[in-house]
């Protein structure tokens, strides 16, 4: 949301209360209890990686670990089983410091791949590769224990096409970026706004393949986003 809008949008409010906007001495009101920050606290990056896999084992998502010496070895083994085809990436520097200037480079013989291109001029193209590509490849920030979710910034090296898009999905993650719930992730991305920094149009928390149940309680995967997902776990460098 930009600042305008923003401003718009708190306006709008205001107007329908039938008061003024509040500007000063607004206080955020005290937490009941503090389960948000207690849950899983104190676990080792062992424990929550486990928790983490058992919860992913409820979302449909294969989970793989692995040093990143052979990290493009599993990749192109997952890329493989997911038929190859078309790649696209995002423009992250991550891919060069875990040793995958390959895939940067389109030097991968296997199938072609595509770099998510920064700019608004490049938008309605980057939609259409998105559209277009098999396989998304992509760096996550975090890994939440509990819920087995990815968390990822979108950007303008890589739009939230990229991560939605694509038939099959794949989530590199270093392991000290495993954390207990959402409540450590929500913390980073507000340090960073209170120190100044920007941050992207949207925080995206993806939940293993996209599914949908309806009221006969069957569930359908694949519906409206990748049908299959793949997190890699990374033994920090």
């Amino acid at each position: 949301m930009t600042t305008d809008n923003r401003e718009a949008f708190l306006n709008g409010i205001a107007e329908k209360l039938g008061r003024e906007r509040r500007r000063t001495g607004v206080k955020r009101p005290e937490r009941v209890h503090t389960i948000a920050n207690e849950t899983l606290v104190g676990k080792t990056q062992d424990e929550l990686l486990a928790i983490a896999k058992d919860a992913c084992t409820r979302i449909h998502t294969d989970v793989v670990e692995t040093p990143v010496a052979e990290l493009a070895k599993h990749i192109e083994k997952i890329a493989t089983n997911y038929g190859n085809e078309s790649v696209l990436i995002a423009d992250d520097q991550r891919f060069a410091e875990y040793g995958l200037q390959n895939l940067a480079d389109n030097a991968w013989d296997k199938c072609a791949v595509s770099v998510w291109k920064e700019g608004r001029e490049n938008r309605v193209a980057n939609i259409a590769t998105a559209a277009d590509a098999n396989i998304a490849i992509a760096f996550a920030d975090f890994l939440l224990a509990e819920s087995g979710s990815v968390v990822v910034e979108s950007s303008p090296k890589q739009g939230r096409t990229l991560h939605f898009l694509p038939v099959h999905y794949i989530a590199i993650i270093p392991k000290s970026q495993i954390v207990p719930r959402s409540t450590q992730a929500a913390d980073y991305y507000d340090a960073r706004i209170a120190s100044g920094q920007e941050i992207g149009s949207s925080i995206n928390f993806i939940s293993g393949p996209s599914n949908s149940g309806d009221i006969e309680m069957q569930l359908v995967v694949g519906v409206h986003g990748p049908i299959s997902v793949t997190y890699i776990v990374v033994i920090d460098k």
